[in-house]
């Protein structure tokens, strides 16, 4: 079998079965927050529709009534919702992307976050006689990121990737109908 046969069997993206393995360094020992982080990705990746169902136009049409909307959005946003997270993730990927200066300040505080949190349990700085313990260095990590992230408009993005995303949710789960829905509402049972 072909990778690419692996990659793309029945519409779904297959991780190759060695992905975290390599011959000469052997398996990948990743940190326990990345072990949980991966398994999180690999269950949410088994619950991933597939993107010909997910964009299944010929099942859109136009909603009747509230009550269709409500039971549409209420079934599609359980069913399609690793699809929709997976869309929320492109667009926060683009929008860090496209901005440099937001990139550059999550660096820098992701940066000092990571290095406060690994250094060892009372392990102090001293900067200019002072004497900074590892809360007193989260704090001014906090005092530099904040207006950093604030100046790089991190906010706006938030507000348009919720914004954004609410309305492609909403507009995809509303218009696309439900398995055993035919477009009629209700079923007339005519007995004699």
């Amino acid at each position: 079998m072909t990778l690419d046969e692996k990659l793309f069997l029945e519409d779904n993206v297959e991780l190759p079965s060695g992905l975290f393995t390599n011959k000469r360094m052997g398996s990948i020992n990743l940190p326990p927050q990345l072990n949980s982080a991966k398994d999180w990705v690999l269950s949410k990746r088994e619950s991933l529709r597939p993107w010909q169902e997910f964009g299944a136009y010929n099942r859109a049409s136009k909603p009747a009534n509230i009550a269709i909307i409500s039971r549409r959005v209420s079934h599609n946003v359980t069913y399609y919702y690793t699809n929709y997270a997976f869309i929320s993730s492109l667009l926060v990927i683009y929008c860090i992307i496209s901005s440099p200066l937001l990139l550059l300040a999550i660096v820098v505080s992701g940066t000092a976050c990571y290095l406060i949190s690994t250094q060892k349990e009372g392990k102090t700085l001293n900067i200019g006689g002072h004497t900074f313990t590892p809360k007193d260095q989260a704090v001014v990590c906090a005092c530099i990121s904040l207006p950093l992230l604030f100046f790089a408009s991190a906010g706006t993005v938030i507000f348009w990737v919720i914004g954004l995303t609410c309305s492609v949710v909403g507009v995809h789960a509303s218009m696309m109908q439900l398995p055993n829905e035919d477009g009629t509402e209700f079923e007339m049972n005519e007995s004699v």
